[in-house]
């Protein structure tokens, strides 16, 4: 006030210089008041716009509570597809188990590499029933595909091939001369091999192909002497134990006052034995012949098994299909011809047998 009424005129009256100040007064009320005006009018307006963000915010959050919402539905709907495809899965395994266990033959997949057609023949045949035969055993060196088969000449590179489970062939007696007379012995891993052991036109018979020969010659025991060649089979002898003639009929008191004078009481005696010639008919014209095979150090310390005995084949079946067999991954599935029957049975993959192919 001081200031002002220094802004006053000493020659004014009071009267005049109180309404000067008034005016002033009056001046700077309106200044104020519209200051406030202009304040206010501000305030309202970032008010408003509070409110807007703060309205926008609320659409926002409710917008992600949505996508939230949305999230864990999808989250639910995935986990759920996921255990569907789990399930799918697991029936697709266990339908493909089955479609393997009907396969009669195991189909090679063929490598990217492109196959070479090795010549088929002219190969001996012989047709039994309704199959057609090779009259003799295999005698290949390479894959279908004209791959390389390899010869293993030692019993340590033999022993190698089959610990490492790779393909390998050789000659009875490490001898190429048995190769025109005997063909080649093979590793099971040859049989098995994606490029194929069997020239094109012939398969390797599986287990089912070896029973209906079998069959159609009248059965193991009359079968054996039809397959089997009628020279090169050594003869043999068959024998045993049997009880004991002088005291079988004896009942169990009697046993025990009366020792056996025969037996000494074991109850059992040598039964005689009988000289077998083991040469065939062949009348069937599928010319066994008894190479014997290659064996295995794990099981003898012999090399080769003598000749004369038996013969032993391959199938293509690596497991038997009728449940006698478990599965057992050192053992595939072998036909075989010996002094009294032919039948089909089961072999170390690491074995050295002979093939005999069958026509596609």
């Amino acid at each position: 006030m001081l200031v002002v009424l220094g802004w006053v005129c000493l020659g004014q009256s009071k009267k005049e210089q109180i309404r000067v100040l008034s005016d002033r007064v009056d001046s700077l009320n309106l200044v104020l008041n519209s200051e406030r005006t202009d304040y206010s009018q501000r305030v309202e307006q970032l008010n408003g716009r509070i409110s807007e963000l703060e309205e926008k915010v609320r659409g926002l959050e409710i917008k992600l509570k949505e996508k939230d919402s949305e999230n864990d539905i999808n989250k639910k709907q995935i986990e759920e597809l996921r255990k569907l495809i789990n399930v799918k899965s697991d029936s697709i395994m266990v339908l493909k188990e089955e479609v393997e266990k009907l396969k009669p033959t195991p189909k090679p997949v063929v490598q990217n590499n492109p196959v070479v057609a090795i010549p088929s023949g002219p190969y001996k045949t012989v047709t039994i029933g309704t199959q057609v035969w090779m009259k003799e055993n295999l005698n290949v060196s390479t894959f279908r595909n004209g791959d390389p088969i390899p010869e293993a000449k030692t019993a340590e590179e033999w022993q190698a091939a089959g610990e490492a489970k790779q393909p390998a062939w050789c000659y009875y007696d490490n001898d190429p001369k048995n190769g025109a007379k005997y063909g080649k012995l093979y590793n099971w891993y040859a049989v098995n091999d994606v490029r194929g052991l069997a020239p094109v036109g012939w398969h390797i018979p599986a287990d089912h192909e070896w029973n209906v020969i079998i069959d159609y010659l009248g059965g193991p025991m009359e079968a054996v002497v039809k397959i089997k060649n009628n020279v090169g089979w050594k003869i043999g002898t068959a024998g045993g134990v049997k009880e004991c003639p002088n005291c079988l009929n004896w009942n169990s008191e009697y046993r025990r006052k009366v020792a056996c004078h025969s037996c000494k009481d074991t109850r059992l005696v040598p039964s005689p034995k009988i000289t077998i010639q083991l040469n065939g008919t062949n009348t069937s014209q599928f010319s066994a012949i008894p190479v014997g095979m290659r064996n295995y150090g794990k099981y003898s310390n012999i090399d080769f098994d003598e000749g004369g005995y038996y013969a032993r084949w391959w199938t293509s079946s690596e497991n038997a299909t009728d449940g006698s067999f478990s599965s057992n991954p050192t053992m595939a599935r072998s036909a075989g011809v010996d002094a009294l029957s032919v039948s089909v049975g089961i072999n170390d993959k690491e074995l050295g047998l002979s093939v005999r192919c069958i026509r596609d």
